[in-house]
């Protein structure tokens, strides 16, 4: 949710653990978490997982990354048990912007280097010039319309438009 309607500060980005086994978004042999970001050579928005209390995610278990936890949960409800972790500083763009989920690489500091989990180029379906055809392919109903980005299949390559759709935010639910 890049860009929503009544509370701007309500973003939020949903995260899902795919895998068959659990998940700790932190390394123990480097002592440094994952992080997330916007755009990773340049980040508006760094939010590193918390250490002291590494956050593991159960198979199929989701994470909520928010902008404003108040704002948040004044335009949206979450299931119950499902974590919620703010982000603070930055916004999501509400054109163009790259979002990206890394881990520390071995031998890793806090300054990195890092592996590339996940990243997705999102847009609002207004930048054509930014694409080869000329028309930009992501769905444009996330722009302030009331809609989030949904992933068609959580499993497919994420950086792909043709893999995802506007749907109805339900933070922390399978859609």
């Amino acid at each position: 949710m890049y860009n929503p309607v009544d509370q701007a500060d309500a973003e939020y980005v949903e995260l899902l653990n795919i895998s068959e086994t659990a998940v700790t978004l932190y390394d123990e042999a480097t002592g440094v978490p994952w992080r997330f970001t916007d755009d990773p050579d340049d980040p508006s928005i760094q939010l590193s997982f918390p250490t002291d209390e590494p956050v593991i995610l159960a198979p199929g278990e989701y994470l909520l990354l928010v902008r404003n936890r108040m704002a948040f949960d004044l335009a949206y409800s979450a299931p119950a048990g499902v974590p919620i972790l703010e982000w603070g500083t930055g916004k999501l763009a509400n054109g163009r912007e790259k979002i990206q989920l890394s881990k520390p690489a071995p031998g890793a500091d806090a300054d990195g280097p890092w592996i590339r989990v996940d990243r997705v180029v999102y847009s609002d379906g207004a930048n054509g010039q930014d694409f080869p055809t000329g028309v930009d392919p992501w769905p444009t109903e996330p722009d302030g319309q009331g809609a989030a980005l949904g992933r068609l299949d959580p499993t497919t390559y994420g950086n792909d438009p043709a893999h995802w759709q506007a749907i109805t935010p339900t933070p922390g639910t399978a859609n």
